[in-house]
């Protein structure tokens, strides 16, 4: 593998805050198995107020850099933490993760297997030792019957977007296209969908695994998932040639939810064949009844939430003719660091 300065893999983490869990991902560094690879790891303090650099400090054995801008948004943070990176490929994960002792091995035979692909994207999956809760909601956003399997499995509706939970960019790319945009959530297809416009391609590498702690509770990710549905919208407004009918699963989802409220009784029994269908991949995927039903409704909150946010986001946008940034300016940070955003 061609090496630029001597690494062939930088890994970009930016963190906002949550100290606890950047400890975690960094402890599982220590604890993966060697690698054969040359990798510098780059934490990108994106204006905490928790001491970041003190966890960074306790990790002194790992070829880490730190370094601390104001806060300015996870894209801007990445592409400041990509500017200082000297690997060939830039592998970007949340801070929220924690690396399996293959890790590496399982990077270096994707790269090596796809040398072709602009972007790999991998999976995430939870740990035993994660709550209920996280291992429902995991269960809900990898399920084929809620996501279409779009989060790097094996079977997958449409053409594959990597994620920046567990993203691998080759640098050419990087220089050719620029990094993330100030737009959060939505910044990652965003990306894939400009290196698609260059003539980049993607790749799903389901072995390619973390393991994605989604430290939220419910309130949150009803916000989340709201805020996923906006970002879809956006992501069409400025992207139409990418548009998929699958996007508008969560909205036929609703109509057909209240349709089987109040209507005959054929979208009724159609929808509890549904609901059906996904109980049982939950308890084939963990066998574990109440926790298949905690999924199970997360999975109604998830549709109901992100169906609301695109259609909210279709109105200001096609309807009301905003754009992006009038209709929803809380989904955009102020443009600091930001290369060809």
């Amino acid at each position: 593998m061609k090496k630029v300065n001597g690494i062939d893999f930088s890994f970009i983490i930016p963190v906002y805050n949550r100290a606890d869990e950047l400890a975690g991902l960094l402890a599982s560094f220590v604890k993966t198995d060697k690698p054969k690879s040359a990798y510098e790891i780059i934490v990108a303090d994106d204006g905490s107020t928790e001491d970041i650099q003190a966890v960074v400090n306790r990790f002194s054995g790992l070829p880490v850099m730190y370094f601390r801008q104001a806060n300015a948004g996870p894209g801007a943070a990445r592409n400041a933490a990509m500017e200082r990176a000297k690997g060939k490929y830039f592998v970007i994960l949340d801070s929220d993760v924690i690396l399996p002792a293959d890790y590496f091995e399982k990077l270096i035979e994707a790269v090596e297997k796809h040398p072709q692909a602009g972007m790999l994207g991998g999976s995430d999956a939870s740990d035993s030792g994660f709550t209920a809760f996280q291992k429902a909601v995991d269960l809900t956003m990898t399920s084929f019957c809620t996501t279409g399997g779009i989060r790097g499995a094996k079977k997958q509706a449409g053409r594959f977007v990597p994620r920046s939970f567990n993203m691998v960019v080759r640098r050419d790319l990087w220089e050719q296209t620029g990094g993330f945009s100030d737009m959060h959530p939505g910044e990652d297809p965003q990306w894939v969908y400009r290196a698609w416009d260059a003539g980049f391609s993607t790749v799903a590498v389901p072995d390619l695994k973390v393991f994605h702690k989604r430290r939220i509770n419910l309130r949150s990710f009803w916000r989340q998932v709201l805020r996923f549905g906006r970002a879809r919208a956006i992501l069409t407004r400025q992207f139409p040639r990418y548009f998929s009918p699958v996007y508008l699963a969560p909205v036929v989802f609703l109509l057909w939810t209240l349709l089987a409220i109040t209507g005959p009784g054929f979208f009724r029994w159609t929808w509890v064949a549904y609901a059906l269908c996904a109980f049982v991949e939950f308890l084939i995927r963990s066998p574990h009844p109440l926790l298949a039903l905690e999924a199970l409704f997360l999975m109604l909150v998830q549709h109901t939430g992100y169906a609301l946010g695109f259609l909210q986001g279709w109105f200001k946008l096609f309807i009301l003719g905003k754009n992006p940034r009038q209709a929803f300016p809380g989904m955009f940070f102020a443009k600091k660091n930001i290369k060809n955003a």
